[in-house]
């Protein structure tokens, strides 16, 4: 027997929501009957596809199911859109993965042209060195990383590179200023901040001073809005990216740390190789949201800035 598509649409469901209650509700039917075309599909298969905790993923053997109807969704919807009356069409759903830095960068336009043009996004906001692997289960069809090999079955594109800026309140460093030559000695003092337990990017910054990670001490703040919040409140330094900051050096809310020191984190657009129409114009979006990432930096004209650090020595950081 092979699995039927209402089987393999009650898959997809569960992995996007990870969850049977919110999965069973955007398929209109009841739990039970949720469980019952998963059920149905594993007999089929002969192996489980789902886990039934909280959240509900896709089991390793699952991941060749997924992706199957991942291809048969986009293959339906490809049909609907150049068959169907656009007052009936059924809008098309995309799950992509992206890092939380870029959603509040360079690809927040990209929220915009999926409500133009009527594409369910469902998405999913993982580390930047961990998005890939979504990509390879099949749990999205599309993720920025920071790879530059594509997983298998997908084609990549290079988008430019995030630049991290190494910063921290006004109020924290010392009134005398703060030299690159003490700045080791006050990266061990003062607290940084780190967005989950992955996020490497602060001890990579140390590391440039000789610090090892574990002579870090850090807060952990797991959201993007707070995490910026905390910098600016003075919790901690962090590497933020310049895009997200610029502004509040300008206006010295934040100053730059004494380093020429910064760090470029290279980006690219994974993306399975089945092509659609669809997929082609996000691939065109996405990278027209990218043409950022390409543009010089704003660092240099930051760190002229009398406004950058009122009362203390001026800070630059290389290009």
């Amino acid at each position: 027997m092979s699995p039927t598509l209402v089987q393999l649409q009650a898959l997809a469901a569960v992995v996007d929501h990870q969850n049977f209650e919110q999965a069973a509700q955007s398929l209109h039917i009841s739990i039970s009957a949720l469980s019952q075309r998963i059920a149905g599909l594993e007999r089929v298969a002969g192996y489980p596809v789902v886990t039934r905790g909280r959240p509900a993923q896709v089991t390793e053997p699952g991941q060749s199911l997924l992706k199957l109807a991942r291809q048969i969704d986009w293959l339906v919807s490809e049909h609907q859109r150049e068959a169907a009356d656009i007052a009936e069409l059924r809008p098309s759903t995309m799950a992509l993965a992206v890092n939380a830095d870029s959603l509040s960068t360079w690809f927040k336009p990209m929220l915009r042209w999926f409500a133009r043009n009527e594409v369910l996004l469902h998405l999913r906001i993982e580390d930047q060195d961990r998005t890939a692997r979504l990509l390879e289960r099949a749990e999205v069809v599309g993720a920025v990383s920071t790879r530059a090999a594509p997983p298998p079955g997908c084609r990549t594109t290079p988008l430019g590179r995030m630049r991290y800026l190494p910063t921290c309140a006004p109020e924290l460093l010392p009134l005398e200023g703060l030299s690159e030559k003490d700045l080791p000695a006050w990266l061990q003092a003062t607290p940084t901040l780190r967005f989950d337990t992955g996020d490497a990017l602060p001890a990579q910054f140390a590391m440039h001073f000789g610090l090892s990670p574990g002579s870090l001490r850090s807060h952990l703040i797991p959201s993007n809005r707070e995490y910026l919040d905390a910098v600016r409140a003075g919790l901690g330094w962090s590497v933020l990216p310049e895009d997200q900051v610029a502004g509040d050096l300008r206006d010295g809310q934040l100053v730059l740390l004494p380093t020429r020191h910064s760090i470029d984190v290279p980006l690219y657009w994974h993306r399975w190789r089945h092509n659609s129409a669809l997929m082609e114009n996000i691939d065109a979006e996405v990278g027209r949201c990218a043409e950022r990432l390409r543009a010089p930096t704003v660092a240099d004209g930051l760190a002229e800035s009398p406004a950058l650090n009122p009362g203390r020595a001026q800070h630059r950081v290389e290009r």
